[in-house]
């Protein structure tokens, strides 16, 4: 995300949760006068597209004709929030994702801005997640909404999750860049990955290789905090042991962070089934937005 910020990208579905992004959007476009760019994909229910069944041309037209009248609403929200009104889209391609992508690129977009249901368990698995698979692939950072948003007012304190990979680093310049451009303070989170307690008991060997483990996180934590401290942030570290995504909530929850910016590797397909993501789990557990964002690849 440059400084300053020039184009915002907000789908919506016209819920409250989106009206609550779009808010949070004109909020972040108000220190550099983005613009902020508003799309909606149109998408018939699944019982309707599986089968061959011919949708006559007039459902099509009066489902733009809503989604445009919704879009001049929120444009007017937007308006009323002193925020510059960018274009309006309406999408009909199958995936809301690819929607997002193509209108990132054309515009120019440096941040998309978005809410998030936050379901979990079998509603997430069977309803999936149009936020978590535009974190995927979204080549700019993502904002994901949550809760109240940050619609009244910026984030006075964010929580900075890193594994010290490529991603995390891009992740702490983008979190260093919001701070500074807000006055926020910055907590500096690594969670150390524990072994099973089982393993620890019947393993003496891997005790001491795990201490040495978690003495070099420590080191890498303060290695982390030595290049953030010149950027002129408030900025303060935490070492935490356990499940990532679960201690990154939690500490978010305690601190009473207003937003957590964290990287994610945007793996796909069978890989991503296989490792998972740490932050789209931490976008489902999370008491408040949530920032990612990808280093280019190698």
């Amino acid at each position: 995300m440059p400084d300053p910020i020039r184009n915002i990208l907000v789908p919506t579905d016209f819920s409250e949760l989106s009206r609550l992004a779009v808010e949070t959007a004109a909020n972040f476009a108000e220190p550099d006068q983005a613009k902020v760019h508003l799309l909606h994909v149109i998408r018939l229910p699944i019982v309707h597209t599986t089968y061959d069944v011919n949708i006559p041309e007039r459902v099509w037209e009066g489902l733009r004709g809503e989604a445009t009248d919704q879009l001049e609403a929120a444009r007017e929200l937007v308006a009323s929030r002193g925020a510059p009104v960018g274009e309006s889209i309406v999408g009909e391609r199958l995936s809301p994702e690819e929607e997002i992508v193509a209108a990132v690129e054309r515009l120019s977009v440096d941040l998309v801005v978005m809410a998030t249901h936050g379901r979990r368990g079998l509603a997430h698995a069977f309803l999936g997640s149009v936020t978590e698979r535009t974190l995927r692939t979204a080549p700019v950072p993502v904002l994901c909404v949550k809760g109240g948003g940050l619609t009244n007012r910026p984030p006075s304190r964010i929580l900075m999750a890193t594994d010290f990979t490529s991603h995390a680093d891009r992740a702490l310049e983008l979190a260093i860049e919001v701070a500074r451009r807000f006055g926020a303070h910055l907590d500096l989170l690594h969670v150390f990955d524990t072994s099973p307690p089982a393993a620890l008991a019947a393993l003496d060997e891997l005790v001491v290789l795990e201490a040495q483990a978690r003495d070099q996180a420590a080191a890498r934590l303060a290695e982390t905090l030595d290049r953030a401290r010149g950027s002129g942030v408030s900025i303060e570290p935490h070492l935490a042991d356990g499940i990532a995504a679960d201690h990154i909530a939690e500490r978010a929850e305690s601190l009473h962070s207003d937003l957590i910016v964290m990287g994610t590797h945007g793996h796909t397909g069978w890989r991503h089934i296989s490792l998972g993501s740490v932050a789209e789990r931490t976008l489902r557990l999370a008491p408040c937005a949530v920032l990612t964002t990808r280093a280019p690849e190698d």
